[in-house]
C-alpha cells in the first residue's frame, strides 16, 4: 500500500478527511478539503467524458465502438434495468439526474481506490509551501457529508417529483397510506418519519460500505508493519505473504462493491420516486380483468407475464 498507510498509527487517517487550506485562526475553519478536490476531480471527469463520448451521435455515428460502447452499455442499464422497471413510462423524464447520480458516486468510489498519495502530495506541498500539507486521495463517499448531502438531492428530488405528479391535495393524502381519516393520528407520524428514514439510510449505507473496505486495507497493512516494527522477522515474511493476497482480494471486492453501492444508492432513489409518480389505476386493472381471467384459464403465460402487477392478481384471484 502507501507510504501515508504503512506510517500511519491510526487506519481511519487514510479514510477520514483532511484540510488542504485551513483557517489559521480559532475556529479552524477547512476551506478546501481532499474530498472537496476528489469530488471536482469526479465531477471534472464527467464533465470531460461524456461530452466527448456523444459527440460521434451529434455527427450521425450511431454505431458505438470502444470505449463509447462501454459507456452506453452502462447507460443503458441503468435507464432498461434500473429506471424501467420501477419508473415505468416516467423513467426518461428522470434518466438525466440518475445518470448523473449514478456515475459521480461511481467515479468517486473508484477514485478512492486509487493510490494518489505519492503523486498529489509533492504537488499540493509545492502549491501550498507547508511541507506537512496532506495529499489529495482517499473517497469522497466514505464521507457523512457528502453521502447526506446526495441523499438530501435525492429527498428533494422525490418529494417535488411527487408533489408534481400529484398535486398538493393527493400528495398530502399518502401521509394517510389508504388507511381511515380516523388512523391520522398514527399513520402520519409514521409516514413522516418513514419520509426522513428513506434518506438517512440512502447516506448511512453509501457511507459505511464505502468506509469499511478502505479501514480493512489499512489495518492489513498497518498489521505487517507492526510485525516488522517488533523485529519479527521471520514472522514478517509469512504476515506479508498473507496480507499482500489478502489486500489483493478486498481491492478486488472493493471494485466491486463501487459499482454495487452505486447501483443500489440510484435504484432505491428510483424506487422511492416511482413510489410517488407511478401509480396502478383501478380502472386499467378493471380493463384488463377479463384478459387476465382469459390468459390464467387460458395458460398462456408469456402474455400474461406481460399484463400489469394489478391485473394480473386480478385474473389470479377470479381464476382460482
Amino acid at each position: 500500500m502507501t507510504p501515508l498507510l504503512l506510517a500511519a498509527a491510526d487506519p481511519l487517517e487514510h479514510v477520514l478527511d483532511h484540510p488542504i487550506l485551513k483557517d489559521a485562526g480559532a475556529q479552524g475553519i477547512w476551506w478546501l478539503t481532499n474530498h472537496m478536490v476528489m469530488m471536482v476531480i469526479a465531477a471534472t471527469l464527467m464533465l470531460v467524458i461524456f461530452p466527448l463520448i456523444t459527440r460521434p451521435y451529434r455527427r450521425g455515428e450511431h454505431v458505438p465502438t470502444g470505449t463509447r460502447n462501454l459507456f452506453e452499455a452502462v447507460l443503458l442499464f441503468v435507464r432498461n434495468d434500473i429506471a424501467k422497471p420501477v419508473l415505468a413510462d416516467e423513467a426518461d423524464r428522470f434518466m438525466p439526474f440518475l445518470w448523473t447520480l449514478f456515475f459521480f458516486i461511481l467515479f468517486n468510489n473508484l477514485l478512492g481506490l486509487l493510490p494518489l498519495e505519492p503523486i498529489t502530495g509533492p504537488i499540493v506541498r509545492a502549491l501550498t509551501g507547508n511541507p506537512h500539507a496532506h495529499a489529495v486521495y482517499g473517497t469522497a463517499t466514505a464521507n457523512i457529508w457528502i453521502t447526506g448531502a446526495l441523499a438530501l438531492v435525492s429527498f428533494i428530488v422525490i418529494q417535488i417529483a411527487g408533489l408534481r405528479a400529484n398535486g398538493v391535495g393527493n400528495y398530502l393524502k399518502h401521509f394517510l397510506a389508504g388507511a381511515p381519516w380516523y388512523m391520522a393520528i398514527v399513520m402520519i407520524p409514521v409516514e413522516i418519519l418513514g419520509m426522513f428514514v428513506k434518506p438517512v439510510a440512502l447516506a448511512i449505507r453509501l457511507m459505511a460500505n464505502m468506509t469499511a473496505g478502505h479501514i480493512l486495507l489499512a489495518v492489513l497493512v498497518i498489521l505487517a508493519a507492526g510485525v516488522a516494527h517488533a523485529g519479527q522477522m521471520g514472522l514478517f515474511a509469512g504476515v506479508s505473504i498473507a496480507v499482500i493476497l489478502g489486500s489483493v482480494a478486498i481491492m478486488v471486492l472493493e471494485t466491486f462493491v463501487a459499482f454495487l453501492q452505486a447501483y443500489i444508492f440510484v435504484f432505491l432513489t428510483a424506487l422511492f420516486i416511482g413510489q410517488m409518480v407511478v401509480h396502478e389505476h383501478k380502472e386499467h386493472e378493471g380493463g384488463n380483468h377479463d384478459e387476465a381471467h382469459e390468459l390464467v384459464g387460458g395458460g398462456d403465460l408469456t402474455d400474461f407475464a406481460k399484463l400489469p402487477e394489478g391485473a394480473r392478481q386480478a385474473g389470479i384471484h377470479a381464476a382460482g
